[in-house]
């Protein structure tokens, strides 16, 4: 597989997660918790964690932004590049932003009570904390291998 090919199938793989993501978040998410957290937090609840997940959504968005450059870079064969590893640190960023958001919801869930009557959404949240840091370290793990790789491409390139 070309690089240029690579990377057009990661573009559409980009596009697919983001719509899938709006829709999930837009759409999805409101309509399955609207019953139960109506009934555990009452209206105010329900919009308060339905704006709290769309808050949630843009530094998800926000990466796959930088994962679009990321793709650019593939296809035009710049892989190891010091502008990749800063895009994959601020992606770690920004997934810990959003890990710092769910834990902070996941406080006032046990603060507010509501886990009498939505135990359910703990999982939920708890699953989002953990995806979020895991995405939070891999994106900067893999920030610091094309920060290494893109050196000793540069020390291979000038010994040649």
């Amino acid at each position: 597989m070309k690089q240029s090919e690579m990377s057009g199938y990661l573009k559409i793989v980009t596009l697919g997660v983001g719509v899938f993501l709006l829709a999930f978040v837009l759409w999805f998410l409101p309509l399955i918790v609207r019953d139960t957290l109506v009934e555990a937090a009452g209206t105010a609840g329900y919009r308060g964690t339905c704006l709290l997940v769309g808050i949630s959504a843009v530094p998800a968005l926000l990466c796959l932004v930088r994962f679009w450059g990321i793709c650019e870079s593939i296809g035009q064969d710049r892989s190891f590049s010091p502008k990749n590893a800063l895009r994959l640190k601020r992606m770690s960023q920004y997934m810990l932003t959003d890990a710092a958001l769910y834990a902070g919801f996941l406080v006032w869930f046990f603060a507010a009570g509501w886990y009498q009557k939505a135990a359910w959404l703990l999982f939920a949240v708890l699953l989002a904390v953990f995806i979020s840091v895991a995405l939070t370290v891999l994106c900067a793990a893999l920030s610091h291998l094309v920060q290494k790789a893109g050196e000793l491409e540069e020390e291979q390139e000038l010994t040649i």
